[in-house]
């Protein structure tokens, strides 16, 4: 008899733009990429998913500062990406929202 595991427990459709960047940070953090990358880093990564697995590959954790929501649907943010050697790199971005999904992103590091 082969036994199959459950099947995941399906996400809550997410419809506040600040909570798709929250999540997706958050999934990041936790090393559930795919899980952030079927939140809309494969519209925002610019590059193949393994590349952009890699990218993370010294970062530690992700915590985000100050969040803005401009409408339904636009998010700036602030965040904060600590290294694994203990450096923390900072970062803003203005996130685009649609249908639970990242759509868009223009982020930059700022120090």
């Amino acid at each position: 008899m082969v036994r199959t595991a459950p099947p995941a427990t399906p996400r809550p459709h997410l419809t506040n733009a600040s909570a798709v960047v929250s999540q997706y940070y958050q999934d990041i953090t936790d090393h559930e990429y795919r899980a952030a990358w079927a939140l809309g880093g494969s519209n925002i990564a610019g590059t193949t998913y393994d590349r952009w697995v890699a990218g993370f590959g010294t970062t530690e954790s992700i915590t985000l500062g100050t969040i803005s929501e401009f409408g339904a649907s636009r998010v700036h943010a602030v965040l904060y990406a600590t290294q694994t050697d203990g450096t923390l790199k900072t970062y803003a971005g203005d996130y685009s929202v649609a249908d639970g999904v990242l759509v868009g992103a223009s982020i930059r590091q700022i120090s």
